[in-house]
């Protein structure tokens, strides 16, 4: 009976080393084995273009799948409110009469206390007359200070109607495709953008690796991935990042990479081959 379990021990110790080494190899660790690892091509940025304010749009200068520049308009809002509070508002800055009006009765009142003090000292205007007086002196003084906070109001409601203005037509912060949710001209967008704008040069690749395989499959010197399963054209992708939250579903983390392929559109499906494969 001994005999017969002591070359079945030598044999696992022998074959224990044998199996770790292949469990080991760069690429096809039992997680990935020879299957390739799948990947989708999206776009590198997804802007949803907000609307600056509330408003109705006047014009739409884009149009669905159109490429747009950084800075190229997109949309312009009805700004006739807003030109009319700007312009009334910088009309306000200009009416210095009721601050002026103001100004003369505090100056006025200042010598009229001056005076008053004087006859308080010579006995001949009674202290009452004084305080009087200089109480409607500090209401003078708190009038002109009113004035000069209402022309500081109205300057800063014209710069904000100025800033308004200049927001009236929207531009494109990025350069890419316009897509289809795309605001009509007449309405009055709430909580839905103006445009969606699609940045696909260049375009990213997420791929789905297991987690178990992600540190061997990270240590590769270089990655290509295979486009509608043209093996015979790999085509070469740069590293980005990885997902610091695996998916506990499908027992995978995302790895994203940037595709430099002009002409290319997100959508495809894809594949990055294992080492060897």
């Amino acid at each position: 009976m001994i005999r017969t379990v002591v070359p079945l021990a030598v044999a696992v110790l022998f074959a224990a080393p044998q199996a770790q080494a292949q469990s080991t190899t760069p690429g096809l660790t039992p997680a990935l084995g020879n299957v390739p690892v799948n990947c989708a091509i999206r776009p590198l940025q997804v802007v949803e273009l907000a609307a600056p304010f509330a408003g109705v749009v006047r014009k739409v200068f884009v149009r669905p799948g159109q490429q747009v520049a950084a800075g190229d308009p997109i949309a312009e809002f009805d700004d006739d409110l807003t030109r009319a509070s700007y312009e009334a508002a910088l009309a306000r800055t200009t009416l210095s009469a009721a601050l002026e009006a103001t100004r003369r009765q505090k100056e006025a009142l200042a010598r009229k206390v001056e005076r008053l003090r004087s006859g308080v000292e010579r006995r001949i205007v009674s202290q009452a007359d004084l305080e009087a007086a200089e109480l409607e002196l500090a209401q003078a003084e708190g009038a002109v200070g009113r004035e000069l906070d209402l022309l500081q109001m109205a300057r800063i409601e014209a710069e904000q109607a100025k800033i308004a203005l200049d927001k009236a037509v929207v531009v494109s912060p990025v350069a890419g495709q316009i897509g289809e949710d795309l605001i009509d001209q007449g309405e009055a967008p709430t909580q839905k953008p103006i445009a969606v704008i699609y940045v696909n040069d260049p375009l990213r690749v997420e791929a789905f690796v297991p987690t178990a395989g992600l540190a061997a499959f990270l240590a590769r010197d270089n990655f290509e991935i295979v486009i509608n399963g043209n093996f015979a054209q790999p085509v070469p992708v740069t590293l980005d990042y990885v997902s610091q939250v695996a998916d506990l579903s499908s027992n995978s983390q995302s790895v994203y990479f940037i595709l430099d392929a002009p002409g290319m559109i997100p959508g495809y499906q894809c594949v990055i081959p294992p080492l060897g494969g």
